[in-house]
C-alpha cells in the first residue's frame, strides 16, 4: 500500500510539473504577443483584447455557431467514412496475406499523395462545395487507420487464438475477447493522430472550396484583411480539436471498460 501511494504521489508530481511547463509556455506566447503589439502595426498583429472580443463574438453569434457546426459535421462525416473503411481494410490486410500484398501499394500511394493534390481532384469531381473537404478527410484517414489496424491484427497473440480453438470458442467470442482488445489500442492511436490532421485538412478544404464553415469565415476575414478574426478562428480550431480529443479519449475509455 505504501509503494502504491509513493508511485501515485510521484505520478501526481510529474503531472503537476508538466502542467506548470504547459502553462509557462502559454504565458510566454502571450507575453511575446503583447510585446509585439507595441512595435508592429495592429493591421498585422492585433492586440490580445481585440482577438478575445472576436473570439467571444464567435461563440455567441448564432450565425458563427452555425459555421462551427457545418465544419464539425463535415469532419464527423469524413471521419466516420475514413475510420470505418480503414478498419475494415486493415483487418482484411492483417488477416489475409493476399489482400495485404494487393492493397499495400495502394495504401502506400494514398499515404504519399499530399492533401492538396486530393483537393485539386475533388474540386474537379465535386465542385466548389463542402464535399471536397469531406473527401480529403477520408483520403487522409484511410491510410493511417488501415496501416495501424493491420499492425494490431498481426500482433494478436497466436497462443491465445490456439487456446480459444482448443476450448472451441465461437468466432464472435474470439473477436470480442481476443481480437478487439488487441487491435483497439492501435485504432485508438491512429484515430487520435487522424483527428488532428482531419481538423487541418477539413478547414483547408473549406478555405479553398467553399464560403461557409470555419474555412469560409477565415477566407472572408483574409479578403477583408481582418487579422484578428483569422487568429480568433484559428484559436477556435485549437479549442475544438482539444474538445474532440477529450471526447474521443472518454469514448475509448468507456469502450475499454466494457
Amino acid at each position: 500500500m505504501d509503494n502504491y501511494q509513493a508511485i501515485h504521489c510521484i505520478m501526481n508530481n510529474k503531472m503537476k510539473l508538466a502542467f506548470k511547463y504547459q502553462l509557462l509556455s502559454l504565458v510566454m506566447v502571450l507575453v511575446i504577443w503583447y510585446l509585439l503589439t507595441w512595435f508592429v502595426s495592429p493591421l498585422l498583429i492585433p492586440k490580445i483584447s481585440v482577438v478575445l472580443l472576436e473570439l467571444v463574438k464567435i461563440v455567441t453569434v448564432p450565425d458563427y455557431l452555425l459555421m462551427i457546426w457545418i465544419t464539425t459535421k463535415r469532419l464527423l462525416i469524413g471521419m466516420a467514412i475514413g475510420v470505418s473503411v480503414g478498419i475494415v481494410l486493415g483487418v482484411a490486410m492483417g488477416k489475409v496475406k493476399a489482400i495485404d500484398h494487393f492493397f499495400s501499394p495502394i495504401v502506400s500511394i494514398l499515404q504519399t499523395i499530399p492533401p492538396i493534390s486530393w483537393l485539386a481532384l475533388a474540386l474537379v469531381w465535386f465542385g466548389f462545395n463542402g464535399k471536397p473537404a469531406i473527401f480529403i478527410v477520408v483520403t487522409s484517414l484511410i491510410p493511417i487507420i488501415s496501416i495501424n489496424t493491420r499492425e494490431g491484427f498481426k500482433n494478436i497473440d497466436q497462443g491465445l487464438l490456439e487456446m480459444a480453438q482448443i476450448y472451441q470458442l465461437n468466432k464472435q467470442k474470439i473477436y470480442i475477447k481476443i481480437v478487439l482488445p488487441t487491435i483497439l489500442p492501435y485504432i485508438r492511436s491512429a484515430t487520435k493522430i487522424g483527428l488532428g490532421m482531419s481538423w487541418k485538412v477539413a478547414v483547408m478544404g473549406e478555405v479553398l472550396t467553399t464560403n461557409d464553415g470555419i474555412g469560409g469565415m477565415i477566407k472572408e476575414a483574409r479578403n477583408n484583411l481582418e487579422v484578428e478574426s483569422i487568429i480568433a478562428w484559428s484559436i477556435m480550431i485549437v479549442i475544438l480539436f482539444n474538445l474532440t480529443t477529450w471526447l474521443l479519449k472518454k469514448m475509448f475509455k468507456e469502450e475499454g471498460a466494457k
